[in-house]
């Protein structure tokens, strides 16, 4: 039997951007998790995992997701797992409401991951 384990719309501040000042400054973002594994995975543990990177600063969102990612995988040899991180304060001229990125894993027949 396979459970996906998700924790939804995590709010963080996360210091991510390409410009310099997004970097220092930082800002909110909301972030969603869903691992997928016949073995136990602790929500309260993922949780953890996650707020714990946010300590740290990125230019991407995509280089936060990748290294949650690694860490997942390395912790817990889910089957799949889907990460979003949306930022909630984007800096256009014109209001939106959040843009974001998507990361999906599947683990390939032979035991390695594979990006779908």
């Amino acid at each position: 039997m396979k459970v996906t384990v998700f924790i939804e719309n995590i709010k963080a501040f996360i210091r991510c951007g390409v410009f310099e000042e997004e970097r220092k400054l930082g800002g909110q973002y909301e972030i969603s998790l869903y691992v997928e594994s016949e073995e136990f995975v602790d929500y309260q543990e993922l949780y953890s995992l996650t707020m714990e990177l946010t300590e740290d600063t990125y230019t991407y969102m995509e280089d936060f997701a990748k290294e949650l990612l690694f860490r997942i995988t390395e912790k817990w040899n889910p089957d799949s797992v889907i990460i979003r991180v949306n930022k909630l304060s984007v800096p256009f001229k014109h209001s939106f409401e959040r843009a974001g990125i998507e990361i999906r894993w599947v683990r390939d027949g032979k035991g390695k991951g594979n990006k779908m």
